[in-house]
């Protein structure tokens, strides 16, 4: 078995050009097609898989457990009977994997899209009708601990409670507005429409309470009907999506099935670049409708389509025909506007003052800047000046012939900051989940002399040192790393690298992430590759740092360790049953950065700034309450009662508000290279100058500083 697993693995690894380390989906009714993507998921899996899953009656328990969670997380549409009906295969569900058999997924997707229905006929009867604001009663709000309905009528009750906590929301924000507090106390999670705000009715200190309550009923049952449109909508292939990973993430964590689109998405968000018109779109009651156009796009370029105009048509170059495309799925309508640069797109729009126009755009190349690596010059209260480089994640172009690379463009930006005549550097990967493994090589040689990077190792104990082998450096100052608990895979890659060769000080959080493996992409039809079928991005190898040790679960320590927001969040690696162990392999011997520091004195120096900081043991406090939160089980329906409610909340965190305030002592300016590009770019200007005001209020930036200035 060995052998084979081995012989299949180069095989197959030969079909897929890129591995990743980071830190994330077809097929309406086509039974033939689902059964031979559970087939080829599995018997991907099996051969390919790091560590395969034992399939047992375990793991048709957890299999049951992840998907019941996934389609009904708030147990608001599954009645008791359909879980208890579903309940029967509890032991069964590896025997339908193993033998792709969709009985189990067919009766569970057709009784949830039953169940929506009668879901929206309980919210139109609850808001047709005012709410009793006197009546004692509450919400639960803790859905891990709450119970199905047991009948139609308890159902009716469970939708009743909610839209009345969303009216209640409403009420609550209308009467914080006409204070002048503009609090937007509405559940964001499913209703909100930005775009709607312009449309609400206002109220007046005179206005009765049940005229308030009408109106707040009538804005929550336009934002309810809005919502159900757009579930109703869910296609099967979105819950096959969700069966499949309900499978995969038994494996392992990172191990996931990528339907047709959701890898198309994957591709744009791992390279940050995609080919269409440049426009963003939102679904508004059922009209994709310009939210943004992306500067030096082609919509943009050609000036004609605006923010709020609504596209109705879409045909393909001037001779195809015009679909429409009022009421389509957004992501659906989506796709058509895409298309493969140079290609023609013909738009029918309806613009905001109801006329009607058609405009015609050829696609291109469009770029997320978000994505991308960017840089600041900062300068301390004594004139010293240093700089920011700040990477969002290790993006790779996913093998198209254009593209950008991390490695290039972070060159770029140390030569324009070396320019400014820096003395230290912080690299920030907070919040990098990670990206491509080539990338992160390359990078870490832009601060070493060539030697190991990382070491990465198969099931079968094949090892690959992968190594910088490039002497040149593009910077040999002194150097920060900032990493906080969404620092992953490859961003512990870089900061372990960092810190085993000792070149650079870690800032953060106790400990990143702690995700230590590498996973490839690789189509499901093996016979032509291509996306038809989806694709299966799984575990292969795992990764080491050069000291031998895994970054698996434990991640990499920080050398000056602080508190943040996360800090007593469950969201780690360690927090999943699934993940793999953690393990070391044989250090090598690697040559350490001769401008050695003193790390030990570093470490004492920022423990005596750290220890009595008050603003850290104010964030510190917050963090702590905020975690609290989540004990709160239910919510008060009754109107005094509920502000009483908020009142106790708002007094708690008032002290708080010193949090928000907070500056620290830093200037922040652009490097020379955004001082030219926003001269046309007046969208990058105001992107530029929102990160500046962010790194203003930035705790830990300051502290990093610090640390540079300790480096000798």
């Amino acid at each position: 078995m060995l052998i084979k697993k081995t012989y299949v693995l180069l095989s197959f690894l030969s079909m897929s050009l890129l591995a990743f380390c980071f830190c994330k989906p077809m097929l309406d009714g086509n039974d033939d097609k689902e059964k031979l993507i559970v087939k080829n998921t599995r018997n991907t899996l099996t051969y390919l898989h790091y560590k395969p899953a034992v399939i047992d009656d375990k793991f048709s328990e957890e299999v049951f457990n992840r998907y019941i969670e996934y389609i009904d997380p708030s147990k608001r549409f599954l009645l008791q009977s359909d879980y208890d009906l579903f309940k029967k295969d509890y032991h069964n569900l590896g025997n339908f994997y193993k033998n792709e058999d969709l009985k189990f997924y067919n009766s569970t997707v057709d009784t949830v899209y039953k169940r929506i229905n009668e879901a929206e006929k309980y919210a139109m009867e609850a808001l047709s009708k005012p709410f009793d604001f006197n009546k004692k009663e509450n919400l639960n709000i803790d859905y891990k601990t709450s119970k199905y309905a047991t009948s139609k009528a308890d159902a009716e009750q469970l939708w009743r409670k909610y839209l009345k906590y969303n009216v209640l929301l409403e009420i609550v924000s209308m009467q914080d507005e006409l204070k002048g507090e503009k609090k937007d106390t509405l559940n964001k999670s499913e209703l909100k429409d930005p775009l709607e705000d312009k449309d609400k009715k206002k109220i007046t200190k005179d206005t009765p309470f049940p005229e308030v309550e009408k109106i707040a009923r009538e804005e929550v049952k336009d934002l309810i009907s809005d919502y159900f449109r757009r579930i109703k909508q869910t296609k099967r292939e979105s819950y096959f999506s969700i069966y499949m990973n309900s499978f995969t993430e038994q494996y392992d964590p990172h191990t996931s099935y990528f339907s047709p689109t959701s890898k198309e998405d994957f591709d744009f968000e791992i390279s940050g670049q995609m080919e269409g018109i440049g426009a963003k779109l939102q679904d508004k009651k059922g009209y994709p409708t310009i939210a943004e156009l992306v500067i030096g796009g082609p919509a943009w370029k050609d000036g004609k389509l605006e923010v709020g105009d609504k596209i109705i048509k879409v045909a393909q170059g001037k001779n195809g025909e015009p679909k429409n495309i009022v009421g389509m799925i957004l992501s659906d309508a989506i796709r058509l506007i895409r298309g493969k640069k140079g290609t023609e797109v013909v738009l029918t729009v309806q613009k905001k003052d109801g006329s009607q126009q058609t405009i015609s755009l050829i696609r291109a190349v469009i770029e997320s800047e978000e994505v991308f690596a960017r840089s600041s010059v900062i300068t301390d209260d004594k004139g010293n000046k240093y700089g920011i480089i700040y990477l969002p994640e290790f993006y790779t172009p996913m093998g198209k012939d254009e593209g950008r690379y991390p490695s290039e463009d972070i060159k770029k930006e140390i030569e324009v900051l070396k320019k400014e005549n820096i003395k230290g550097l912080v690299f920030d990967v907070r919040n990098n989940g990670g990206g491509s493994l080539e990338e992160v090589i390359k990078i870490s040689g832009l601060f070493i002399d060539k030697g190991p990077v990382v070491q990465v190792r198969r099931s079968d104990g094949m090892l690959k040192i992968h190594e910088d082998k490039d002497a040149d450096l593009a910077y040999d100052g002194p150097m920060v790393v900032m990493v906080n608990e969404l620092s992953a895979s490859a961003s512990e890659i870089f900061a372990a690298a960092m810190q085993d060769y000792g070149r650079a000080v870690i800032v953060g959080s106790p400990q990143t992430f702690g995700k230590g493996t590498v996973q490839t992409i690789l189509p499901l039809d093996r016979q032509t590759g291509s996306d038809e079928y989806g694709a299966i991005k799984l575990t292969i190898q795992k990764f080491y740092r050069v000291n031998g040790g895994s970054t698996q679960l434990k991640g990499v320590q920080s050398d000056i360790s602080m508190v943040d927001q996360y800090t007593y969040e469950d969201i780690n690696e360690g927090s999943r049953p699934q993940a793999l162990n953690w393990d070391q392999i044989k250090p090598l011997v690697i040559a350490k950065w001769p401008n050695a520091f003193d790390l030990n004195k570093i470490k004492a120096n920022s423990k005596a700034r750290l220890q009595n900081n008050a603003q850290l043991k104010l964030m510190d406090e917050s963090f702590k309450y905020i975690k609290s939160l989540e004990d709160t089980k239910e919510i008060p329906l009754n109107l005094e009662d509920y502000k009483a409610y908020r009142k106790t909340r708002e007094d708690k965190i008032k002290k708080f508000d010193a949090i928000s305030k907070y500056k620290n002592s830093l200037k922040f300016s652009m490097n020379q290279n955004d001082l030219n590009a926003i001269k046309n770019d007046t969208v990058l200007k105001a992107k530029r100058d929102n990160w500046l005001k962010g790194l203003q209020k930035d705790f830990y930036l300051n502290e990093a500083v610090n640390v540079l200035r300790d480096i000798k």
